[in-house]
């Protein structure tokens, strides 16, 4: 029998489809000014798409059925393995060629697990899963870079773990100095901070992640899932405190949200006040919660749907909050990074609210990979609002509230993102909420991230005769909204609906993401 509140819940998806497609097509919007509120340029920030995700959907497409079971744990991480090959990365409808091409040259493409030779850290691309790429080791990285920057991203980034010691200088050399590498992902291993210490010696342009290993759910996951304070000295800040980037690591695809934010959330207040923090933290494929909170991103999400037999199994993307169909998210986040930029937890404060709100889901076989809590109930829990450089939202509600974070970046701009709750049966359902943010003397430009029914951005000066632009993050063309809000006093209201249709307007069609805007005042 089909649980009432699933039903709910996927109608409620399909009308938000409807309504995607709906405010593409309105032709009743205000006009249009010819101003691109999104810079031109790039970002250069260290966030990447990773293979990881679409590795471990590979196995299994041509089979009459597939029991889940074998992509959990060991068995689904050695698949994941063998998939990694040169055909679906370069062949004719490989992830290179065929994904994110609006934002390739926003991000690194990252090869995690399966590209090289003779372990997790050889740095030696594997010939018989590459037979294209051919001459020495340096000369083959080369032209894999090569090959990953003609079809349009950044540049590459590649995965290790448990790097020996002993030569660690001279593959700094070959891979970074000579192949170009400037991103290397460190999956456990490199304990002492040996890598950063010769990268610092030889001044080779080489970006270095460290990670503290987790659990993809915090904590007493059977009560009330919660990360627990990060006290400076621990071992998680000591990691941060030495590393470039700090990622804060594995999570469930359908409680991911209130996972990562109660890290984030930790990992902030314990790095608040300390300026020698200049490492950023990556919130792997929460793309909102980067945008909004100042993080990089570890991109996972990826379009291939309905290819294998039965029930689709996909353990890192399932449930109904179908983040296979959100690839405008990844775009809207990245394009707003052009503007805001990440910035290190070492700068500035952070406000954590008391109140906790705690997000629980009973994972079927089939929607993790972790064996433990197949047929258990998870809880996991995280604050309700978060805020750096800034006042907490306040946020009115008439039952449940959502998840509401904001910041102010260094440059001035200003983010503030609402996003969705999951209980058991009931994942990824929008409370109505109306959203009041002190802006104090921040200039904007202002980046808005999911539903609200109404935000409003309180200002220290007067707003009256200022003329509002907006436009779709994933547009080029901002938009006059002067005669859809409202200035009242100091503050700019701005109707739910008008975040929608603008957050909205140039969705691609099918895509179901949650609306992102970017709103300047002149």
């Amino acid at each position: 029998m089909v649980d009432r509140r699933q039903f709910v819940g996927a109608i409620i998806a399909t009308a938000i489809a409807s309504h995607v497609e709906g405010f593409v097509k309105d032709s009743r919007l205000p006009r249009k000014t010819g101003k691109n509120l999104v810079p031109e340029k790039p970002s250069n920030t260290p966030s990447y798409w990773c293979t990881w995700a679409a590795q471990n959907y590979m196995y299994g497409h041509d089979l009459p059925e597939l029991d889940p079971k074998l992509l959990e744990g060991d068995s689904g991480s050695k698949l994941a393995h063998d998939a990694m090959t040169e055909r679906v990365l370069f062949g004719r409808t490989g992830w290179a060629e065929g994904f994110f091409p609006k934002i390739r040259k926003d991000v690194l493409f990252l090869l995690d697990d399966g590209w090289q030779v003779g372990g997790t850290a050889s740095f030696e691309l594997d010939t018989k899963k590459f037979p294209s790429f051919t001459g020495s080791s340096a000369d083959r990285l080369v032209k894999l870079n090569h090959a990953i920057k003609e079809a349009g991203w950044r540049g590459t980034a590649l995965w290790c773990r448990n790097t020996p010691g002993g030569n660690e200088d001279q593959r700094l050399e070959s891979l970074s100095q000579s192949a170009g590498i400037g991103y290397w992902k460190v999956d456990i291993g490199d304990r002492t901070f040996n890598l950063v210490r010769l990268r610092d010696e030889t001044h080779i342009p080489l970006t270095l992640e460290h990670v503290h290993g987790e659990w993809p759910v915090n904590g007493n996951w059977g009560k009330n899932g919660r990360f627990g304070a990060q006290t400076w000295g621990s071992n998680r800040m000591e990691i941060l405190r030495h590393t470039d980037v700090y990622r804060t690591y594995d999570v469930t695809s359908i409680l991911s949200l209130p996972t990562t934010l109660d890290r984030v959330a930790e990992m902030l207040k314990g790095a608040e006040g300390h300026s020698e923090v200049h490492g950023l933290l990556n919130v792997e494929d929460e793309v909102y919660v980067a945008a909004a909170m100042g993080c990089t991103m570890g991109i996972m999400r990826h379009p291939l749907t309905g290819m294998r037999p039965g029930e689709d199994a996909d353990l890192f993307f399932n449930g109904p909050r179908r983040t296979k169909k959100r690839m405008d998210e990844v775009v809207r986040a990245l394009r707003w990074q052009r503007i805001a930029p990440p910035f290190s937890p070492g700068l500035g404060s952070v406000k954590v609210s008391d109140e906790i709100l705690t997000d629980s889901w009973m994972f079927d076989r089939g929607q993790t990979w972790q064996n433990e809590i197949v047929g258990a109930t998870v809880r996991q829990g995280a604050p309700a609002c978060l805020s750096r450089n800034m006042s907490l939202p306040e946020v009115k509600v008439m039952g449940e509230k959502p998840f509401v974070f904001a910041t102010r970046f260094p440059n001035g701009a200003v983010a503030i993102a609402a996003q969705e709750r999951t209980q058991v049966g009931n994942a990824w359902y929008m409370p109505a909420c109306d959203v009041t943010l002190s802006v104090a003397d921040a200039l904007g430009p202002y980046g808005v991230f999911g539903y609200f029914d109404s935000l409003t951005l309180a200002s220290d000066k007067p707003l009256h005769g200022k003329k509002v632009l907006a436009q779709d993050l994933a547009g080029d063309e901002a938009i006059d909204i002067s005669s859809l809000v409202q200035v009242r006093g100091k503050g700019l209201y701005i109707p739910g609906n008008v975040i929608r249709r603008i957050g909205l307007h140039n969705a691609t069609p099918g895509d179901i993401s949650a609306p992102g805007l970017v709103l300047a005042l002149s």
